[in-house]
């Protein structure tokens, strides 16, 4: 082959990674951040009255600042469960939100992920979604953090 055709051929194959490598970055779909969850409380015996609110306590891992979240789209196992209540900033390190979610809708969640249910203690993770603002690229984001859930002994009659 001679010098020209080799250089042609180079420069298609090296035009062609290129584009492909900048469709592959603009059409791939953006990257789900990771979240941590603590829930409070982290406890719950099923006789007891229910928590409400029921916090999730959210938390950026890397950590990133939490006023970029778009509170209007947190949603609890990403069902469409809302909070009941504005969040709020927690002083803590790291720096957390407070999710408020509603007792039923937490214990219905946990409920529906417990299956068979004879005495004992299990831990049932359960998630929460939402998406950053707009103005912050709007990427979604999800975790979830365990709560044990405690089935009592029946006492006999």
């Amino acid at each position: 082959m001679k010098l020209n055709k080799i250089a042609v051929i180079s420069a298609a194959i090296l035009v062609t990674l290129l584009v492909g490598a900048f469709a592959f970055n603009v059409l791939a779909p953006p990257k789900e951040l990771k979240l941590k969850v603590k829930w409070r409380p982290p406890t719950y015996t099923l006789s007891n009255p229910l928590p409400n609110p029921w916090i999730a306590e959210i938390f950026f891992a890397p950590i990133r600042d939490l006023n970029e979240i778009d509170p209007d789209t947190l949603q609890l196992e990403g069902d469409g469960k809302r909070p009941i209540g504005p969040p709020y900033m927690l002083r803590s390190s790291p720096p957390r939100m407070a999710v408020p979610f509603d007792g039923y809708d937490v214990i219905n969640a946990l409920l529906s992920k417990a299956g068979h249910l004879s005495p004992g203690t299990y831990q049932i993770y359960l998630g929460v979604t939402g998406n950053l603002k707009p103005e912050y690229g709007g990427d979604p984001f999800s975790g979830s953090g365990p709560i044990d859930l405690i089935i009592p002994d029946i006492s006999p009659p």
